[in-house]
């Protein structure tokens, strides 16, 4: 019984260390009168529905994106566009993982805050807004 136990907790701990978790920056408006609506990033079609419900906009551009493999021990990471960044430090957390956030504009970080990002459950952050719209920060968990 405890060799079946070990076996498991050994097998978890493996898929977990091939999390990867995607993070974007992206902006969310809409289109002018008249002007057709275009079609979201491919990343973001499955969630575009929803996005546009929760936020009002039903445009989405990809303005910086990044994936990382995830690990045993903590991690620190980037999210880069422009001019707005956010630091993210992920521990594990059960199936999850638990993310310090900081959000920088420039160089003067405007928000710190914690979120807990689940297998199948992306994180969506309404960022500050921009002058053509919305930022919205993503974060996925990835197999």
């Amino acid at each position: 019984m405890i060799r079946i136990l070990a076996s498991l907790l050994l097998l978890a701990a493996i898929a977990s260390a091939e999390d990867k978790v995607w993070s974007a920056v992206v902006l969310a408006s809409n289109p002018a009168r008249g002007v057709e609506r275009k079609d979201p990033p491919a990343e973001l079609a499955p969630y575009a529905a929803k996005l546009t419900k929760v936020f009002g906009y039903e445009e989405f551009q990809i303005l910086g994106s990044a994936t990382k493999v995830m690990d045993a021990r903590n991690e620190r990471w980037l999210v880069p566009s422009q001019n707005f960044w956010v630091g993210a430090v992920a521990k594990k957390d059960g199936p999850g993982y638990l993310l310090n956030l900081e959000f920088f504009h420039d160089k003067r970080r405007i928000v710190t805050t914690e979120a807990k990002l689940g297998i199948d459950s992306p994180l969506f952050i309404r960022g500050p807004m921009h002058p053509r719209g919305q930022l919205i920060v993503v974060f996925e968990i990835r197999k």
